[in-house]
């Protein structure tokens, strides 16, 4: 969550708009642990013996893998199923729309999908003849036509996306299906050759996939007016600081975010007292600075006046529960206020103040879709939306349909951000305390670890996506206490979100980042995202009122400074995902024996959406792995039943955790009853636990190997699976204190092997303990109970009520 500061740092004008109305084949991904093998030890560590330096010609591994982790970018090649096209020219449409349009019927794949659709195979090339004549005739191209297919969106694009042909497939697919499916058209699709039957499943396909006006799919929030404030800026420019002392001031309100470490945060500082609600004064931090000074905390405590405390003060303290995917505590039935990540917002029920997190998020290809429904469903009289700058175009066009009030406060950087002159020429001994060193992949993190590591006396704590959350929160406090002997911290380019570093520096190891098509150069917004970490306002004291920011390699100085001069491209979309409703009406309007991917990829393919909206992706080939794996191994389990399997926290893309997830599947399906440690019985996760718990009882060095440390963040995914699930079927999922326990233990098996990994490890093995304890302490203060234990609760106050009765 980004850092939040003294409403008097606000800059910029306030803006209003008016209100306007495998199976087998399923892992083509392995994920596997590679090591550079070269001739001698100290080039085993990826630097030369003369000069200790990285090199970017080190970056091959032992043996061929899906996705080289040290091989040069110039021999990575795009896929071959990635074409790309021109840009269009938004002014000049209709010649690339009727010139284009024979080409996209030949497309490979069409066909299958058609018929996947339920269209005869014999009548889907008369269908795609009789549309590509009449779009090469002008007839869609015209004013109304424009406007009726939403032709602009052949122009859209991201700053960081090319042109692709898959992106002008989806838009020529769902202009076919919303122009066949209009019944004016029956008559000539009738003389073309298409059936009465095909010409009925047409239309009912259009009429299941017309989502024109989402914002009608929240009633409740369309009996409102909303006012809607957004707060942007940069990363450390104290965006959220308003929004946080409102909530903490509303008479309801909720809290949401990207991550359970942020909703958790906001959850024990209101309940604790440290948010100063709008409206009352805040203390000039000079009389309390030593005491209100955080090391754990993901937000800022300002310049003049911290609206967060460590210290809190009971007239502050607010009632809040906390919802997320994976915990619930429930302080009272009655709290006013609640704190949750996005997909467990509620749009029913109302709110004096909202406030979201990371708006930004809106577009992000797997999670986006949270953030739209967020942003139209929400129920409160006050939405505050904080994030980037980026944001703020699309959410205004979603607005437009909502006739709700739109206020822009903008912020700008509270310290400055340096590029420095020098790189570190590939050698790793320049690193110094304070530093961060992000990179792309996780055996990048771990490979420069133990370079730093072996050619300093310094240790480094380690963030990335795999990790649990608490985990990498310890991290983070490992990094942030000056005590603790971990000095330098290195990550992917989410290290920052949803915990504070300390950061003096960061070091990009590369420039370039691999999307899964092609190796592609850094966006503005990425590059800027990743050096604004360095220097949060604060941190440093007054010595070093600045962050700084370097490479790797001499080259890539002179890209991060010429980028971060370059202006942010607005977001040009929002995503949107699939409903309940959708879900079933695209179900009933396809043949009975339909696939799941076949639903989901009518969605993508006849959805008649505006045009600042596009369906949530996972991509092609893996959508299509994930719904063949959900049918084959549940081919008996209802509707909807597949979309939540679809939809849950599943590592796809993990072998290990998929077998797991395979025995769970097949237990629900012929049992209603997944007994988890029945499921455990016969796979390496428990023997691989209790191996690593043996070693945490022995003294003496730490040792551990980067394969068990894969063994155990395998073992918590397939874990948070089990609790996702048992908040949703608490029966069938019923082993609710057994995973609790083994979540407990993972996480701590997780942390000491990340300690083992670690080459000089500190003497002082009681830091950490220390560190658990004041926490502990603190949450402590909290009392809070389970939503299962409420449930309990009043299922028996129920009972004895009616027994009462009786």
């Amino acid at each position: 969550m980004e850092d939040f500061h003294d409403s008097h740092q606000k800059l910029d004008s306030i803006v209003t708009t008016e209100p306007t109305y495998t199976s087998r084949g399923f892992f083509r991904v392995t994920v596997e642990f590679w090591e550079p093998v070269l001739a001698t030890p100290s080039q085993q560590h990826g630097f030369s013996e003369d000069t200790r330096s990285w090199s970017r010609n080190d970056r091959r591994p032992a043996t061929p893998a899906p996705f080289p982790l040290w091989e040069p970018s110039s021999r990575r090649t795009p896929s071959p199923t990635a074409q790309t096209t021109p840009r269009v020219d938004p002014t000049n449409i209709p010649p690339f729309f009727e010139s284009q349009v024979q080409r996209w019927s030949q497309t490979r794949g069409l066909q299958r999908r058609f018929e996947s659709f339920g269209i005869p195979a014999d009548e889907v090339q008369p269908l795609l003849r009789v549309f590509v004549r009449t779009v090469q005739a002008g007839e869609l191209s015209t004013a109304e036509g424009h406007e009726r297919y939403n032709l602009i969106r052949f122009a859209s694009s991201s700053e960081d996306e090319a042109p692709s042909f898959d992106i002008q497939d989806i838009i020529y697919s769902t202009i076919l299906f919303t122009w066949a499916g209009d019944p004016s058209h029956s008559a000539l699709l009738s003389s073309a050759g298409l059936s009465a039957d095909t010409i009925t499943r047409i239309q009912a396909l259009a009429r299941a996939g017309d989502r024109s006006f989402p914002a009608e799919e929240f009633p409740d929030a369309r009996k409102m007016h909303r006012k809607v404030i957004m707060h942007v800026g940069p990363t450390n420019s104290g965006k959220t600081h308003n929004a946080l002392r409102a909530l903490a001031a509303a008479g309801s309100g909720v809290y949401a975010g990207p991550l359970r470490l942020l909703a958790h945060e906001i959850w024990e500082r209101l309940n604790m007292g440290q948010i100063v609600p709008l409206g009352m004064e805040e203390l000039p931090v000079p009389l309390q600075r030593d005491a209100e000074r955080e090391t754990d905390s993901a937000l800022d405590i300002g310049e003049k006046a911290p609206a967060v405390r460590r210290l809190g003060n009971p007239k502050y303290a607010r009632a809040c529960n906390m919802i997320t995917g994976e915990e619930q505590k429930i302080v009272s039935d009655t709290a006013p206020l609640l704190s949750c990540t996005v997909e467990m917002l509620s749009f029913r029920k109302p709110f004096d103040v909202a406030v979201v997190d990371e708006i930004q998020m809106i577009a992000d290809e797997g999670r986006g879709s949270g953030w739209t429904a967020a942003v139209l469903g929400l129920c409160a009289k006050e939405l505050h939306l904080c994030g980037e700058e980026t944001a703020v175009p699309v959410v205004r066009e979603l607005l437009k349909e909502t006739g709700d009030e739109l206020v822009v406060h903008r912020y700008k950087r509270l310290s400055p951000l340096e590029v420095e002159e020098e790189s570190l020429e590939g050698d790793f001994s320049r690193v110094r305390k304070g530093d961060c060193i992000v990179t792309f992949s996780r055996s990048n993190i771990f490979a420069i670890k133990r370079r730093i590591e072996s050619m300093t006396s310094m240790r480094c704590a380690v963030v990335y996506g795999m990790l649990p959350p608490e985990i990498r929160s310890e991290q983070a406090a490992l990094f942030n206490d000056p005590d603790s002997g971990y000095d330098v911290i290195i990550g992917s380019d989410a290290i920052g979100m949803g915990l504070n570093l300390k950061i003096r520096r960061i070091i990009f190891e590369a420039v370039r980042k691999w999307d899964g098509i092609s190796e592609r150069p850094l966006s503005v917004s990425q590059t800027k995202q990743i050096a604004g970490r360095a220097g949060r306002y604060g941190m440093h004291g007054a010595s070093e009122p600045c962050g700084y920011t370097t490479a790797l390699f001499p080259s890539d100085v002179a890209f991060i400074r010429r980028t971060l001069e370059l202006p942010v491209s607005p977001l040009p979309f929002a995503r949107i995902g699939p409903t309940k409703e959708s879900f079933q009406a695209f179900a009933l309007a396809l043949p009975p024996s339909a696939s799941t991917h076949a639903i989901y990829e009518a969605h993508r393919y006849i959805s008649r959406l505006p045009p600042m909206l596009r369906y949530a992706e996972v991509g092609a080939s893996r959508l299509r792995d994930i719904c063949e794996f959900v049918d084959t191994r549940g081919p008996k389990l209802p509707l909807a039943d597949r979309l939540n399997l679809v939809q849950a926290p599943v590592a796809w893309r993990d072998p290990a955790c998929m077998e797991l997830v395979a025995r769970f599947v097949g237990m629900y399906q012929e049992e209603m009853d997944v007994d988890l440690m029945k499921a455990l019985e016969g796979t390496e996760f428990m023997a691989n636990l209790e191996r690593i718990e043996g070693k945490m009882r022995e003294e003496g060095r730490r040792r551990a190997s980067a394969e068990v440390l894969g063994s155990l963040e395998s073992f918590h995914k397939a874990l948070v699976l089990y609790v996702w699930m048992s908040f949703r079927q608490p029966l069938a999922w019923n082993s609710h204190e057994e995973v609790a326990a083994l979540k407990t233990r993972v996480e701590k098996g997780l942390d000491w092997t990340l300690q083992a990994l670690t080459r000089n490890q500190p003497a002082d093995k009681g830091w950490k303990e220390h560190l658990q304890a004041q926490r502990s302490e603190r949450s402590k203060q909290i009392q809070y109970s389970s939503l299962r234990e409420v449930k309990h609760r009043r299922t028996q106050e129920q009972v004895t009520t009616m027994a009462a009765q009786a």
